[in-house]
């Protein structure tokens, strides 16, 4: 497995691969963030200090009918300018979603062809995963 076919399959750009591991049926892939790269959320900054890191999954868009997660450490850095402590972003999802932007593409591609329901049972998530994704969701009302 190599960072660009990590690009090319799942649109992850801008983090390291790590390794692969299967689980219950599923593919992880475990992805890094450059320590280079870390800036500021809030004012862009690159005089930052580590402050720890959470693990998060991203479902992304499935490999055949094997589900699929990126699991990335999200780093939590101290600005030096601005004297916050957040998270840095992410550009692989939106804030506050459990899946990729390009799972969220797929999942708009499949429901013009499909329905809703269709969509969500074939991915294994629930009606109102797609739904929020379809755009009808309490976030778009």
């Amino acid at each position: 497995m190599s960072t660009s076919l990590l690009y090319h399959a799942f649109g992850v750009q801008g983090y390291k691969y790590v390794n692969t591991r299967y689980k219950e049926g599923a593919v992880i892939f475990t992805i890094e963030q450059d320590q280079m790269n870390l800036r500021c959320a809030r004012c862009h900054s690159r005089l930052v200090i580590r402050r720890g890191q959470i693990w998060r999954k991203f479902r992304t868009v499935p490999m055949g009918s094997r589900t699929v997660w990126i699991r990335l450490g999200i780093q939590r850095v101290h600005c030096m300018l601005c004297c916050l402590t957040r998270q840095v972003k992410i550009s692989l999802a939106d804030p506050r979603r459990s899946y990729t932007r390009a799972f969220e593409r797929y999942a708009l591609e499949l429901s013009r062809h499909m329905t809703i329901k269709d969509v969500a049972r074939h991915f294994g998530v629930s009606w109102d995963v797609v739904k929020e994704i379809h755009g009808f969701g309490s976030t778009n009302a």
